[in-house]
């Protein structure tokens, strides 16, 4: 060996070297060689043994190839080795990786073999290249977390990337839900439910690596091998930080998700509001409008976007906070509407909703003052039925005692008139006086009674609307609502009645007078004044099966045909201004389909048709003629009468004095203290509400002390009842006869009661 291949081998050191001669003899090798590739002591005693022969360099290659993974390649190679500039690497059985290099020494014929160990260098090049690999991967997967629009395809590309990455048989994310383990996605797994604990237990998966997604509860990232391996520290860091991206774009999606909802959701009642809203800039300049502040403005949501908000509706926009903050007070302003005119609207302003953007909130009013109006009007009907009742209440006693004076003097004066006909040498202007008297007696009792309808209509009325419904006769009904309206049909038009013997309806009378004289009074005002010839109103009855039908038809101006679809809504009116705010028709309809009935407008071959339907109420039986008044039994026992009104009283006794001894009293106190002293009566007859001691008072009394003394009592009354009174007498089996009251009335109720008591 030349001393320049000495020096090179010594430069080399500590690399394992063997030099081979030209002949293929071993001519040297170092320890460091036999340690790099494991070769015991012995071996290479027995190696030098051989010398430097053809048969050392064979002992040496055969030792070295048994090391290697592939022998029979490595043992040819170092037994025909040459100068071969490119280093080239063994890989050994124990894992470890030797870079192989041989040179030529000066002499030509002479191969040196260098060997050294390159396992690190190599293991650190495969982990560098892995994690190049791998932040390759986690920056494709970022973008996709941050560009994905679906959750689904996003996890399902992860997945995939993972597998290729790390070199996996299969990559998934999954869940369980209620217990069951469900694959979201995967790469080389299907989608959907596994029995098993996890996707390596259900598919027998040898090994695996998984981690949580952070926010995502009971869901899982995994990647997993068939055969056995090890996931290195490298390898788990990077399947957290997939998962740490997905957990971010996971939770982004749901984010985006629940600002979407809430954005449809806030539109969604921004749209369906039955308040109108108007979304505007800081110069006033309306960015957006809902449904309803189209329907208020009249016009579409689309017009008003671009308009200034001050045109419609001045909402001081340049005085609003800077800030978020409240609404602003409540209050009133005016929008002009679909129809031309101004409507009242209820007014607040939201700051500063968006950056640059306010809200205006408008709620019409218009309906809500109609109805305060409305229940203003109301407040004045209640008065003034209050007011009626009370007329009549107090009209009532006066008109009793007139009646029953008028009538007392009817009867003297024929008496007076049967006198004077048997006087010698009355003149025939003396005898005619009596006529004239009687006559103007009999006239003024027609006056009282016309006085009573009259006040008896007042107090129907003024009745509360609550009284059980019961059998009600149309035609005094009807009756009585033409001479209430005939002030308005008098000078429009003539007015034609076809009113048969029909059966009673079931109803209430009061409120069918209030049906009967709104369509009346509406029928008269379609026309117009000074057509009495041209014009009727024909008021037509009939019966139809189990119906009565009234219908009612005039010659007016009729109903166009759109407004007979609404002609029962409330607040809606054909009329002008001011002339009626669109109640009456609602409330009739009300009325009659509460009855059980039916009410329709229809257009006549000129005017309008209103045809009232309602149920009839089969009579109990033939009601037999009432019968004429018994006489007054013989005798004249006592009788006892008290009323509040004293005139009632004295009048009523003065008229009863010719059959019966009366004794009057002006308070049910002191009638009380006269029978508790023994005073004796046959009947007691009492007003049945009287300041203080009441008659119904007066009657709880005396039953208390003999119950047969309650049963000589006989109410008078002037109507008005309370609740308390209604009740009274309708448990009670008391007679009561109502002021204003004809004496022969009276005398019929105090027959037919004493007889009763006689008979008892």
């Amino acid at each position: 060996m030349t001393a320049a291949l000495l020096r090179l081998v010594a430069g080399r050191a500590p690399l394992g070297f063997a030099v081979c001669g030209p002949r293929g003899e071993l001519l040297a090798m170092n320890r460091t060689l036999a340690e790099l590739f494991g070769v015991t002591t012995g071996e290479v005693a027995a190696i030098h043994a051989l010398g430097r022969t053809p048969e050392a360099r064979a002992a040496l290659a055969t030792a070295l190839s048994m090391r290697t993974l592939d022998a029979t390649a490595w043992r040819w190679k170092m037994l025909h080795e040459g100068s071969s500039g490119a280093p080239e690497e063994l890989a050994l059985t124990d894992g470890r990786v030797l870079e192989r290099s041989c040179i030529a020494s000066a002499g030509p014929a002479t191969i040196a073999a260098f060997y050294r160990d390159v396992s690190l260098r190599r293991r650190n090049h495969a982990e560098l290249a892995a994690r190049a690999s791998q932040q390759a991967a986690l920056a494709v997967l970022g973008e996709l977390a941050m560009s994905a629009e679906e959750v689904e395809p996003l996890l399902h590309a992860a997945c995939a990337s993972i597998a290729e990455v790390l070199e996996a048989d299969a990559a998934a994310v999954w869940d369980q839900p209620e217990g069951r383990v469900t694959i979201v996605a995967g790469a080389g797994i299907q989608k959907g439910p596994l029995d098993g604990a996890s996707p390596a237990a259900a598919l027998g998966f040898r090994t695996a690596a998984e981690v949580a997604l952070f926010g995502c509860e009971r869901r899982v990232l995994g990647a997993y091998a068939r055969d056995e391996r090890a996931f290195s520290a490298d390898e788990v860091r990077f399947l957290e930080t997939a998962a740490s991206l997905l957990s971010t774009a996971l939770a982004r999606r749901r984010a985006e998700e629940e600002v979407i909802d809430r954005e449809r959701e806030g539109r969604a009642v921004f749209e369906a509001a039955l308040d109108a809203m108007l979304v505007f800039d800081d110069d006033g300049v309306i960015r957006d409008a809902n449904a309803a502040a189209g329907t208020l403005l009249g016009t579409t949501p689309a017009a008003l976007v671009g308009r200034s908000i001050d045109t419609l509706v001045p909402v001081a926009h340049d005085r609003l906070p800077a800030g978020p903050g409240g609404p602003s007070p409540l209050r009133e302003a005016q929008v002009t509407g679909p129809d031309g005119r101004a409507h009242p609207v209820e007014l607040a302003v939201l700051a500063a909703i968006h950056p640059g953007r306010q809200l205006a909130v408008m709620r019409d009013i218009a309906e809500r003052k109609r109805l305060h109006a409305r229940l203003a009007f109301e407040d004045r009907l209640v008065s003034t039925g209050t007011l009626a009742a009370g007329v009549a209440h107090e009209l009532n006693n006066p008109l009793a005692y007139v009646n029953a004076n008028v009538a007392f003097l009817a009867e003297r004066l024929e008496r007076v008139r049967e006198l004077l006909a048997r006087t010698p040498g009355l003149s025939p202007e003396d005898a005619d006086l009596t006529v004239q008297l009687a006559e103007a007696a009999r006239d003024a009792r027609a006056g009282a009674e016309r006085m009573r309808g009259v006040i008896r209509d007042l107090e129907t009325f003024s009745r509360a609307s609550d009284e059980p419904s019961g059998a009600v006769d149309l035609r005094p009904v009807i009756e009585c609502c033409v001479k209430r309206a005939w002030t308005e049909i008098g000078h429009r038009a003539r007015l034609v009645k076809d009113l048969p013997e029909l059966p009673p309806v079931r109803g209430d009378e009061a409120r069918l007078k209030q049906v009967f004289l709104n369509v009346l009074v509406n029928a008269a005002q379609a026309i117009r004044e000074g057509g009495v010839a041209e014009n009727e109103i024909a008021i037509r009855a009939r019966r139809d099966g189990a119906r009565v039908v009234v219908e009612i038809r005039d010659t007016g101006c009729g109903i166009a045909p759109e407004h007979l679809q609404r002609v029962f809504d409330p607040f809606f009116t054909t009329k002008a201004p001011g002339a009626g705010i669109g109640l009456g028709l609602s409330i009739c309809h009300h009325i009659v389909t509460g009855l059980g009935g039916e009410i329709s407008v229809e257009p006549a071959a000129r005017g309008t048709l209103v045809r009232v339907a309602l149920p009839a109420a089969e009579r109990a039986g033939r009601s037999a003629a009432p019968p004429a008044p018994a006489p007054p039994p013989a005798g004249r026992g006592p009788r006892r009468l008290g009323d509040a009104e004293p005139l009632v009283g004295t009048g009523l006794a003065r008229a009863l004095r010719g059959e019966h001894d009366v004794t009057f009293v002006s308070s049910a106190r002191a009638a009380l203290e006269r029978i508790e002293g023994g005073a004796p009566f046959d009947l007691v007859l009492t007003d049945l509400l009287m300041p203080g001691m009441s008659g119904v008072d007066l009657y709880r009394a005396l039953g208390r002390r003999d119950p047969r003394l309650a049963r000589r009592v006989i109410f008078l009354t002037g109507g008005a009842f309370t609740p308390a009174a209604r009740a009274f007498l309708a448990t009670e089996p008391v007679p009561c006869v109502e002021k204003p009251f004809e004496l022969d009335a009276i005398r019929g109720v105090l027959a037919r009661r004493l007889a009763e008591l006689s008979a008892a």
